[in-house]
């Protein structure tokens, strides 16, 4: 029986953006899935506009920050598999069967995330060969990419939250995301750093691609980016007793998994 995925993508404002993702994710996704749509304290009619179109829609009347955001609808999830999604970004022709094969495939993956045009380190592609999204460029380089890397892909220190497929046994085991990261930046790392200590490998699905518009909603907020990124790496070297003189990102705490300490419960 092929497994459900729940798309959960959070969102704060940036209607159209949202309706361009989810337009991209009904041409291109066959495989068996439902879409959780977090209104995360939006006041631009995205609620109203996805409950008039039947998208399943979770709101909070006030900002959650990403992973609050993504916690409040992981926790509503009927899927096997939950994928985290931006709202910024494009689904394309075989996106998910590239991240869901990447799961399936053993290895003990438990986090796979696809490749981008706009996402950090190794998930990169630079300049791909199409100038405009959504269009048919875009969708035929995808689907040529997910024909000639089939199966394909890296092991990864670190997963972008951009687009993160998770398993339920990491979903059992870690739990959600990590609010204290606030409105955004690192939380992703955190989430990868808790599945690699509690055994999972992480995987960059090469036949899998995402587009992404980059940084909308941080664009919408009232925050200066930098200053934020700084803010959470200073958390996240704190969190896990790292050095703060240099970037923390993707090194290993010498402690393990505790899941007393270290998971995240989803809200109910």
């Amino acid at each position: 029986m092929t497994a459900l995925a729940s798309i959960v993508i959070p969102c704060h404002g940036n209607l159209l953006y949202t309706a361009l993702c989810l337009d991209s994710i009904a041409r291109h996704t066959p495989e068996p899935h439902e879409v959780v749509v977090v209104d995360n304290g939006g006041t631009d009619g995205t609620a109203q506009w996805c409950e008039e179109r039947g998208v399943r829609i979770v709101h909070s009347p006030v900002n959650l920050g990403f992973a609050g955001g993504v916690n409040l609808g992981l926790g509503r999830m009927r899927g096997d598999v939950a994928v985290v999604l931006n709202n910024d970004a494009l689904a394309t022709p075989g996106w998910l069967r590239g991240l869901t094969g990447a799961l399936a495939r053993g290895r003990h993956v438990g986090i796979a995330g696809p490749r981008s045009n706009w996402v950090s380190d190794d998930q990169i592609i630079p300049h791909p060969p199409y100038t405009e999204a959504p269009s048919g460029d875009l969708d035929r380089f995808a689907a040529e990419r997910a024909r000639a890397h089939r199966g394909r892909g890296r092991e990864a220190t670190r997963l972008s939250g951009l687009c993160m497929a998770i398993t339920a046994d990491v979903l059992d085991r870690i739990g959600g995301f990590d609010p204290c990261f606030e409105v955004g930046n690192l939380e992703d790392d955190d989430y990868s750093m808790r599945a690699r200590l509690a055994g999972f490998r992480l995987w960059i699905a090469d036949d899998s691609y995402v587009h992404h518009f980059g940084h909308k909603t941080f664009d919408l907020l009232d925050e200066d980016y930098e200053e934020l990124l700084r803010t959470n790496g200073m958390r996240y070297a704190l969190k896990w007793d790292l050095p703060l003189d240099r970037d923390p990102r993707g090194i290993l705490p010498a402690r393990a998994f505790d899941p007393a300490r270290d998971r995240v419960a989803l809200p109910a």
